[in-house]
């Protein structure tokens, strides 16, 4: 598991969870990659950065269950690449 992949893809999934946020449904989500984003950045372990990656994996996945244009697929596949 690359290091780099997986800050990519939970810098894609703050950016995409940024945009959607427009009425703070998102607001854990998104202070969640924040945090582990700017911690990573600091001390270079990235088990928190898995596990945010992970969850917002999962919260984009139910949307785009819901809502199917919402999330490209594109983002869904890097986001499964960077965890595998």
């Amino acid at each position: 598991m690359s290091q780099s992949k997986i800050v990519a893809a939970a810098e894609a999934a703050l950016d995409k969870l940024t945009k959607l946020n427009k009425k703070g449904e998102y607001d854990q989500q998104v202070n969640d990659l924040t945090w582990v984003l700017g911690s990573f950045k600091n001390d270079g372990n990235p088990d928190g950065v898995y596990q945010k990656v992970a969850e917002a994996k999962d919260v984009l996945a139910d949307l785009k269950s819901k809502k199917p244009r919402s999330v490209a697929k594109a983002l869904m596949d890097s986001l499964e690449e960077a965890l595998a």
